[in-house]
């Protein structure tokens, strides 16, 4: 059962001593057990004395369905089909203390046979109401592997634009990183645009123009196959877009922000966008049409992260000010309230389960926290300064960057497995490749690399600031022309290892590099071809 919460001891004070007992039974050929019908008058006849709308100890109320369901102070009290996580059953079965009501019998054996149907039934208002849907079950082993792979193949980029929208003479600082969860493709947020790069090969795949300003949060879509690009221009404007990744189309804009975007995430059935920035208040609005769904106005400082659960069922966010919340991402309604970092939350990441929440901050921990009752369950001191950024691997893996310089790889059990070698500037951003294999930061000076995650081997630096086409397509040049030397001397190496003497085995290295070096080439022939057709169209269409 998704996390419900217990009751405090104010609840069990708010249960009157002078609460009366009796017999009154609902009729059981009722075609269904609801709150109106059956249960509303046992609650009726124990609880409202106290527990009413007008008097509602412990924060609770029972005298009304929605404020019932909604639980007390401190969470909900009962969970649709799930008699073992609803706290009220517990109670009113004497299976827990403090039993209820208090100084009391158990109730008639009849009434809790309703209670415990209505519960099991969905929780269902009415006779025309739709049960509750149930709740998946927290379960804190690590995963296994990821969910949500698409059928069929993953989604990379397709004649993707390649002539940046700016061109600087050098980065600014890296405002964002993500990497595909299932394609070999790495996201990099630069000037007005995001870059595109095979994970593999450091291959400028395509860039997409994001033309409100400096983009602040990049998140693939549970499949992969969308990216949502929020921020804008600090003081001025705030917006998310989501864009298609194989097409580079931008298929929705929402949120009108009289400030930068600073958070944002998608849901993963992509019918939920919620943002924060500077303003502190987080906003939800549906992706199809743009209409704002729900604000929430908890947070006192400006709102620096929200990530949702990858089941949906949970929103989390976090401030400046050390504020953390998880919220029922349906309703907006406070689920959690984690306490714990003494300096701003810089970022937050959920274990590919959901079961598990990873927070960072400047107060230099990496906490982790479950979300059955909201406990601490890991921490680290993860970097001296502060900790700017984090990413989970499928396999639970936790990537981090910091103001010491470097971005570091720990195990799920948030022990040390990889410091990689340090930056000129403070880490800003660190992500992830869909395999683990690749291990990408960026810092303030806009130095974006990729390592191996096993050897901390640099295997490209990935610029946020791609050179014009022109260049581009001169590098391409120069690189043919070492990728043709490259083969013709493969093939001389084959060519002296055909001796009369030589086996198939003695031959199969020298030909795998002929067969490597011949590949390098057709690719690098193929995009250079790409790029300078680019470059035609844009020069006959006067762009």
């Amino acid at each position: 059962m998704r996390p419900t919460l217990f009751w405090t001891g104010a609840l069990w004070l708010g249960w009157c001593a002078n609460c009366v007992c009796g017999d009154e039974t609902p009729a059981e050929t009722a075609p269904k057990i609801t709150y109106d019908d059956q249960v509303r008058p046992i609650l009726r006849q124990h609880c409202f004395t106290c527990h009413n709308q007008n008097d509602a100890k412990g924060g609770l109320a029972l005298d009304n369905y929605a404020r019932a369901i909604e639980g007390g102070s401190s969470g909900e009290v009962v969970v649709a089909e799930d008699l073992e996580s609803s706290r009220l059953w517990a109670l009113i079965t004497h299976e827990e203390e403090p039993y209820m009501p208090p100084a009391q019998p158990q109730l008639p054996e009849d009434q809790l046979a309703l209670i415990r149907q209505w519960i099991e039934g969905g929780l269902l208002q009415n006779a025309g109401a739709s049960a509750k849907a149930k709740k998946k079950s927290v379960q804190l082993a690590a995963p296994t592997a990821g969910g949500g792979r698409p059928e069929g193949p993953v989604a990379m980029p397709e004649q993707l634009r390649h002539e940046p929208m700016v061109l600087t003479a050098r980065a600014a600082a890296v405002s964002a990183l993500a990497g595909s969860p299932w394609a070999p493709l790495v996201a990099v947020a630069g000037q007005q645009q995001v870059v595109l790069y095979h994970a593999d090969t450091a291959r400028l795949l395509g860039i997409l123009p994001f033309p409100e300003g400096i983009p602040h949060v990049l998140r693939f879509s549970r499949d992969g196959a969308l990216l949502l690009v929020a921020g804008g221009h600090g003081a001025r404007l705030g917006i998310a877009a989501l864009y298609d990744v194989k097409t580079g189309q931008r298929l929705a804009t929402v949120g009108d922000e009289l400030d930068v975007v600073l958070a944002a995430d998608i849901s993963p059935d992509l019918t939920r966008i919620a943002l924060g920035g500077p303003q502190r208040i987080v906003r939800v609005y549906a992706t199809e049409s743009g209409d704002l769904v729900h604000e929430i106005r908890k947070h006192t400082d400006w709102i620096y992260s929200v990530a949702y659960s990858p089941d949906g069922v949970l929103l989390a966010t976090a401030d400046r000010s050390n504020g953390l919340f998880v919220w029922e991402a349906d309703t907006a309604r406070e689920y959690l309230d984690l306490r714990g970092h003494t300096d701003a939350v810089t970022d937050l990441a959920w274990r590919s389960d959901g079961n598990v929440l990873a927070s960072s901050s400047l107060d230099g921990s990496v906490r982790l926290w479950e979300m059955n009752e909201g406990r601490e369950v890991g921490r680290i001191s993860a970097h001296g300064g502060g900790v700017q950024s984090l990413a989970f691997a499928w396999d639970g893996r936790l990537a981090t960057a910091g103001r010491d310089r470097v971005a570091k790889l720990w195990d799920a059990e948030l022990k040390p497995l990889q410091t990689f070698p340090e930056f000129p500037e403070p880490a800003l951003k660190v992500a992830l490749a869909s395999d683990g294999q690749r291990v990408v930061a960026g810092d303030w000076s806009g130095d974006v690399r990729m390592w191996k995650s096993d050897t901390a081997e640099q295997i490209a630096t990935l610029a946020p600031n791609p050179p014009p086409l022109t260049l581009q397509i001169a590098q391409h040049q120069a690189a043919i022309q070492q990728a043709r030397s490259d083969l013709e001397t493969a093939q001389s190496a084959l060519a002296t290892a055909r001796t009369p003497e030589a086996s198939a085995e003695s031959l199969a290295a020298p030909q795998a590099a002929v067969d490597a070096a011949q590949a390098k080439l057709a690719a690098l022939e193929a995009e250079l071809a790409e790029r300078e057709a680019e470059l035609a169209k844009m020069t006959n269409s006067g762009s």
